[in-house]
């Protein structure tokens, strides 16, 4: 079919990508949807949609792009085709099975040959960076994913490349960046691994030249375990929670998530959750870094309750403006409340049915 566009997220130092190709006319369409996952997943998710109509692709682009905060980037056939091809060769490296509908791409995988390279598509993939704090931290979440390629690019250093802290693709959780001055920073990082939570220090040496931000040296520190409660106490934070009872659930949820795709969704046994993302990722600009800063609100709903959790009053006030004037004929307050740490998400994982139940274990 003929080429029509192709579009990637920039959110590469992030570690996953959203890649949307467009092929055909007016009379025969397909839209493919890649999600792209650079930390041991290759091809992580894959749908795609035929004729579908501009409400159908929109929502399916937002599904897929919506929560990843970052600009959505023009590419060549070339490009989009090369990044199927290298990201599924992954799943073939790490042993994943390839997602979704697999014969409308696998000839791309396996036959289509370019000399592109991926260092060649780094300025796309990865955003502009200005701020060194923000490199820092992109650094810092790189280096505790065992991520070999960006941190070979953004150095041009074999023996920084092969460093590493974590016996997997670890999650950096929080960071605190401390300047030294002069290009030099260390990373305060907590993070998780396959074995359990640690910290350890990181110090970097930066310049910048033309071409953005260059790691020049680093030095780990040993790694100290630390509990899963303390982890808590680290990257918890104060949060609103308000309450509804629902009308009409069902319709409720379809309508709701249909004005909201860019929100993730979870179905669990009889409930759904759903989170949603900042637009942007501006949590990473700032000398502590947490890893939850770039969720804007939590909801959940079980039985004919929905609770939604906010993390500043301002949000708070916003939100539940917009689900009392939007849903007002499915929606009807019952309770706010505040905690100095997060609870909802708990009361979700718990698997307990009564909220006020859960509160007093």
């Amino acid at each position: 079919m003929k080429f029509n566009f192709a579009k990637v997220t920039n959110s590469r130092l992030m570690g996953t990508m959203g890649l949307i190709i467009g092929w055909g006319n007016e009379d025969d369409r397909i839209i493919q949807y890649f999600l792209l996952d650079a930390e041991g997943l290759g091809l992580a998710d894959y749908v795609s949609l035929k004729n579908p109509t501009k409400d159908e692709s929109y929502r399916e682009e937002e599904r897929l792009m919506g929560g990843l905060g970052s600009d959505r980037i023009r590419i060549s056939k070339e490009e989009a085709l090369f990044l199927v091809k290298y990201f599924g060769n992954k799943n073939s490296y790490y042993e994943k099975e390839l997602p979704g509908e697999v014969d409308e791409y696998i000839d791309i995988i396996e036959r289509y040959e370019t000399d592109l390279t991926i260092e060649e598509l780094y300025p796309k993939i990865c955003k502009p960076i200005d701020d060194e704090v923000e490199f820092i931290n992109y650094m810092t979440m790189r280096f505790i994913a065992w991520d070999r390629e960006s941190l070979k690019y953004f150095s041009k250093n074999d023996e920084i490349s092969n460093m590493h802290i974590t016996n997997i693709n670890g999650t950096l959780l929080k960071n605190i960046v401390i300047s030294k001055g002069k290009g030099r920073y260390i990373s305060d990082a907590l993070y998780e691994d396959n074995d359990g939570y640690y910290k350890s220090k990181i110090a970097f040496s930066i310049d910048k030249n033309e071409n953005g931000f260059k790691i020049n040296s680093m030095v780990v520190t040993d790694k100290e375990p630390i509990f899963d409660f303390e982890v808590f106490d680290e990257i918890s934070k104060p949060e609103f929670v308000s309450i509804y009872n629902i009308k009409k659930i069902d319709e409720f949820l379809e309508v709701f998530y249909k004005d909201n795709p860019f929100v993730l969704k979870s179905e669990m046994d009889n409930s759904v959750f759903f989170t949603r993302f900042n637009f942007n990722n501006n949590h990473v600009k700032k000398d502590v870094y947490i890893i939850n800063n770039d969720i804007k609100a939590i909801y959940y709903q079980m039985g004919d309750e929905f609770f939604v959790g906010t993390y500043s009053d301002n949000d708070r006030k916003y939100i539940n403006k917009i689900l009392q004037c939007n849903y007002k004929q499915y929606l009807y307050i019952k309770e706010e409340l505040y905690f100095e740490e997060n609870v909802l998400y708990d009361f979700v994982e718990s698997g307990s049915e009564d909220f006020y139940d859960f509160l007093d274990i």
